[in-house]
């Protein structure tokens, strides 16, 4: 079953170029500066890591070579069948 916590958000402010991504519900968290640009969220009772904030976000894209190393990994688990079938 799924819960608020499995959901992915994605939200991008185009006119304060920053990206929010979170996890669950968001809501009033914790922060740490880990860069000049990333802010990292966190779950002000556990300490554990529901999202991330980017600013500037378009300026780290501005060339194809560009690329984040971010202080984390992530599972992706699928919530049901993709709506899709397989081109092979």
């Amino acid at each position: 079953m799924k819960n608020d916590m499995d959901e992915l958000k994605i939200v991008y402010d185009q006119d304060a170029d920053v990206l929010y991504v979170t996890r669950g519900k968001p809501e009033y968290t914790d922060y740490v500066e880990y860069a000049d640009d990333i802010i990292l969220r966190l779950h002000p009772d556990t300490k554990q890591l529901v999202g991330f904030t980017l600013i500037d976000f378009s300026q780290h894209f501005a060339n194809k070579e560009s690329h984040i190393a971010l202080p984390f990994s992530a599972d992706f688990h699928m919530h049901g069948e993709l709506p899709i079938t397989s081109t092979n």
